[in-house]
């Protein structure tokens, strides 16, 4: 596998996006990187129309990637064009999670007051400055207030203080939070090369799968489920891949077996009825939202998705009776 040819990884990789401290140009001067470094230089000389432009050039030419959205989501935010900006945004989403948390993060970083916790363990650690333990649970609280970067620190000190190699996997996803896929991989690979865990095969996976490398995700997920076969939130991710793939009947055994190991998890029957629309299995879908809503008949969401498709199936009846239990429920709240 060459990823140095993926252009969803060298991409995020590169850390090319607007206003950003963290470049990392790529030895590899592809099409990709070099409309990348085109924009990213343009609003390094303020000349942010032609960046626009740029960037609007690029997802023309590389429709597919989330990166270039992400890019013009960034600079018309900076340009106070809010509603081009949240469009842009939702596509990126769309196409890879993790720049949702990107995104997040840039807009949120700095924004939030450091509660108690956070400043009891930086007191502390001024006293104990080599406790890695007091650096761990302080990058934990650094992930809530979205302080990624210091997170990132205190997982290395922790690291270089104890070499423990779990803390890898915790600093691996937030690498992947910031989209340093490059770091991610690094690290989950040092830990699976040492020391292999379900943990590290599932994050792997996940960063697998975000950079559309699918047969190396399905691999890692056949890895985690040989650690572990009763673990569901690999089923769950694997399950989300093969619907993203199309492999439907592969989605439904895998969200089929995590009810057959938590039967009272109303919200496996929701991802499974979601697969059986998508192949108009009208009659399974609708037994599974009746499964939800049995184990969770507060949620007024799950009505009106009955309601939706007993209307297709012919049940009239069926259908007002859950659209006016649907009302009840949203006046309620």
């Amino acid at each position: 596998m060459t990823l140095q040819a993926n252009n969803y990884y060298i991409l995020a990789s590169s850390q090319l996006f607007p206003f950003s401290a963290a470049v990392n140009p790529s030895t590899e001067e592809s099409d990709v990187i070099k409309i990348a470094k085109e924009a990213y230089d343009f609003v390094l000389n303020k000349q942010y129309t032609e960046a626009l432009q740029s960037y609007s050039k690029a997802i023309s030419l590389f429709p597919e990637q989330p990166f270039f959205y992400a890019c013009r989501s960034i600079l018309h935010r900076f340009n106070g064009d809010d509603e081009s900006s949240f469009y842009d945004y939702q596509v990126a989403k769309r196409m890879d999670f993790n720049y949702h948390h990107y995104l997040e993060w840039l807009e949120n970083q700095g924004e939030m007051l450091e509660s108690e916790e956070l400043l009891e363990i930086t007191k502390s650690l001024v006293v104990q400055p080599d406790n890695a333990q007091l650096l761990i649970n302080r990058a934990m609280l650094q992930v809530q207030h979205f302080n990624y970067a210091e997170a990132i620190s205190d997982y290395s000190k922790g690291f270089v203080l104890n070499n423990d190699t779990t803390i890898l996997i915790s600093r691996a996803a937030i690498y992947m939070y910031v989209l340093q896929y490059d770091k991610a991989l690094s690290d989950l690979n040092l830990v699976l090369e040492t020391n292999p865990s379900l943990d590290a095969y599932l994050y792997r996976a996940k960063l697998y799968a975000a950079i559309k490398e699918y047969d190396a995700a399905l691999k890692d997920f056949d890895a985690a489920l040989q650690v572990d076969n009763q673990n569901t939130a690999i089923y769950e991710e694997r399950a989300q891949l093969f619907e993203q793939l199309e492999q439907f009947d592969k989605a439904i055994a895998d969200y089929s077996q995590i009810i057959s190991q938590n039967a009272d998890d109303f919200y496996a029957y929701v991802l499974r009825a979601d697969i059986y629309e998508k192949t108009e299995n009208w009659e399974e879908a609708i037994a599974d939202y009746t499964s939800a809503i049995q184990l969770n008949p507060y949620y007024s969401d799950l009505y009106q998705y009955r309601g939706t498709l007993l209307e297709k199936v012919g049940d009239r009846a069926g259908a007002e009776a859950d659209f006016a239990k649907f009302e009840e429920l949203e006046e309620e709240d």
